[in-house]
């Protein structure tokens, strides 16, 4: 007998500069152990500084369920194809079927559009890995720490 888990509804909203510190907690509850395993530690001081560089209100979308935030889409839209930058689910909301729920969503833009999706994952990282792979992504590239995958309407 199985079980189906229904998914989570969610909205999305863009971030803002008030955002900040919440993303950069989520990264850090979401990211540390990942960064640790394969770069052997997390200097607080340098992750900030980096997730600071990179920081972008104009890609970054809060996901939003009920009205609380559950955590990050980032989305770059390239000549060719979109670019999952980056997916980031709060801990109170893993394993609920919200990834899965938005990652649908996106694809099924990806299909509307034809529109390849391309993402990278730390290679640490096999939920996400084995998420990506059961929605049909696939790994089209490896560098010494990632996997390139990649997602095809056609």
């Amino acid at each position: 007998m199985s079980t189906h888990v229904p998914e989570l509804l969610f909205t999305l909203r863009p971030a803002t500069a008030a955002d900040y510190q919440w993303l950069w907690e989520l990264k850090r509850q979401t990211m540390r152990t990942y960064v640790e395993d394969t770069w052997g530690d997390w200097d607080d001081a340098t992750q900030e500084a980096f997730f600071r560089r990179n920081f972008s209100s104009e890609t970054v979308q809060i996901i939003l369920v009920e009205g609380r935030k559950a955590g990050l889409l980032n989305l770059e839209t390239e000549p060719a194809e979109t670019f999952l930058a980056n997916l980031q689910i709060h801990p109170d909301f893993q394993h609920r079927g919200l990834g899965t729920a938005v990652l649908r969503t996106l694809l099924e833009s990806g299909r509307a559009l034809q529109r390849p999706i391309r993402l990278q994952v730390l290679q640490v990282n096999a939920g996400a890995l084995r998420l990506y792979s059961r929605l049909g992504f696939s790994v089209i590239k490896e560098t010494g720490t990632h996997f390139i995958m990649r997602w095809d309407p056609r």
